[in-house]
């Protein structure tokens, strides 16, 4: 493909300067699996999350960690009224550097696999032109690897925030749909590198084979990096789209959504032929928008969240609803390289549907281009959540 080469850069990118003692780096890859025994799909995730790796590279350390009970020399502390202010001190200086390899799945009893390991296991293969983290690689087009959680680990590492069991990929991938950097500050950057993506290969979780098929893989995956992540976090993306107009599937199209940056949405939409990008750069691409993410009423389908997005560009209004079971959405917890034991808590999905409408103004009219229905949608919301040393 004639943009791969373009933005080829970002894949070997890995956190430089100020980042590397106080900043974040998150990779992101989500797609689709069908069990080879049973035929049911899930949606599967595996994620890499980078912090601080110039403050502890040869350990891990991880903010969130149980406190132990007071030692001898504490208890000195205490005796001389100094033990506040000795645990104040502790608590600025104990912030989170490691590298963590998130991996699971999403839908009807989701479950997360988290494994921490110090930042200099994280290194480059050049001659491959990947990453690798013990036994897992990280390439332009391929991952392999292997996470898994006991429980007795669990019992001894509460911190781990995770469920026990394990999960193994073998999987090939190429980005269709590419997009450049949506946003780009000081303090963050977010890059949806393949918007539509097809995966193919073999996930085994828990004993049991899911086939990643290239037409239904519904692939995603991301890059973003920075100071911190978003304190409120929201994002939608699918590339399952069927027109509701010609009942034709849109092969050729994907959106993805993320945010707040500076309390705005950015956003990536592409529809067949026609690609919008709405990153807010340069005077002449200037965009309102309105979103939000609520709680639906309870009916006969059970507890629903409601993801709500509405652009204005120029000509150009494109209105996006996604509604996911909370049932088969998932809790994910990342610390904040600040530290301060905060958490940014996000609830996510795999299994959203919805539609997307396209319209453009004319006068004091507007004239659908198109609407489509939605299906396999990725669906986020959170925010930081302080946890006052609590795991």
């Amino acid at each position: 493909m004639a943009s791969s080469k373009k933005y080829n850069r970002f894949d070997a990118y890995l956190l430089k300067g100020k980042f590397r003692r106080s900043g974040f780096e998150n990779w992101r890859y989500v797609f689709t699996g069908i069990s080879k025994a049973t035929g049911e799909q899930k949606t599967f995730f595996i994620e890499l999350y980078y912090v601080n790796p110039q403050i502890s590279p040869g350990e891990a350390v991880i903010a969130q960690k149980t406190r132990p009970k007071i030692s001898d020399s504490e208890l000195q502390y205490a005796l001389a009224g100094t033990l506040a202010a000795k645990e104040a001190v502790e608590d600025e200086k104990f912030v989170p550097s490691y590298v963590l390899l998130k991996a699971g799945f999403l839908g009807e009893n989701s479950r997360l696999f988290n494994c921490f390991y110090p930042a200099e296991k994280l290194s480059f293969v050049k001659s491959e032109q990947s990453f690798k983290l013990e036994n897992c690689f990280f390439g332009k087009d391929f991952l392999s690897g292997k996470v898994e959680v006991t429980a007795e680990e669990l019992l001894k590492k509460p911190e781990l925030l995770c469920s026990a069991g394990s999960m193994k990929w073998n999987l090939h991938f190429e980005k269709t749909v590419e997009s450049g950097t949506l946003f780009k500050s000081s303090r963050n950057v977010w890059i949806p590198l393949g918007a539509k993506t097809v995966f193919a290969g073999i996930v085994e979780l828990n004993g049991t084979e899911y086939t990643v098929v290239p037409r239904s893989s519904s692939g995603y995956v991301s890059k973003g990096w920075g100071e911190r992540p978003c304190e409120n976090f929201f994002h939608i993306s699918s590339s399952n789209l069927t027109s509701m107009i010609s009942g034709k599937s849109l092969g050729k199209s994907c959106f993805c959504v993320e945010g707040e940056f500076e309390k705005k949405l950015t956003g990536f939409i592409q529809i067949e032929d026609r690609r919008m990008i709405l990153s807010g750069k340069g005077l002449f691409n200037k965009y309102t928008e309105i979103h939000s993410c609520s709680q639906m009423p309870v009916d006969a389908d059970g507890e629903k969240l409601h993801w709500c997005v509405s652009f204005h560009k120029k000509k150009l209004v494109i209105d996006i609803d996604i509604y996911c079971k909370t049932s088969r959405m998932l809790v994910r917890n990342y610390e904040l390289p600040e530290g301060g034991r905060t958490l940014l808590e996000i609830c996510g999905g795999g299994t959203g549907f919805g539609e997307i409408k396209v319209f453009k103004k004319v006068k004091n009219n507007l004239e659908l281009l198109e609407h489509a229905s939605v299906m396999d949608a990725l669906c986020d919301f959170g925010s930081v959540d302080g946890t006052e040393g609590q795991v």
